[in-house]
């Protein structure tokens, strides 16, 4: 592990813990976005279950309770072209 290695964790955990990145961009004295968000910004580990976090917590109520399933009775046929 090298000193410059610990920019890069730094910038991962400022964007992981949720500040934007164009402050993060500040922060790490880049002109652009891409260069924090291509260069310096790492996928952690546990990023799978973040986002599922998120999505338990904040979107839940915005999801539909249940998801309709299309009936594709009379479809099967060559005939029935939309």
């Amino acid at each position: 592990m090298r000193f410059h290695d610990l920019r890069h964790a730094y910038a991962t955990w400022l964007v992981t813990d949720g500040v934007p990145i164009n402050l993060v961009q500040r922060v790490m004295g880049h002109e652009q976005a891409s260069t924090t968000l291509n260069r310096y910004t790492h996928t952690p580990d546990d990023y799978a279950a973040r986002v599922l976090e998120a999505f338990d917590g904040s979107a839940a109520p915005l999801l539909p309770l249940a998801v309709e399933t299309l009936s594709l009775d009379g479809l099967d046929g060559p005939e029935d072209d939309l």
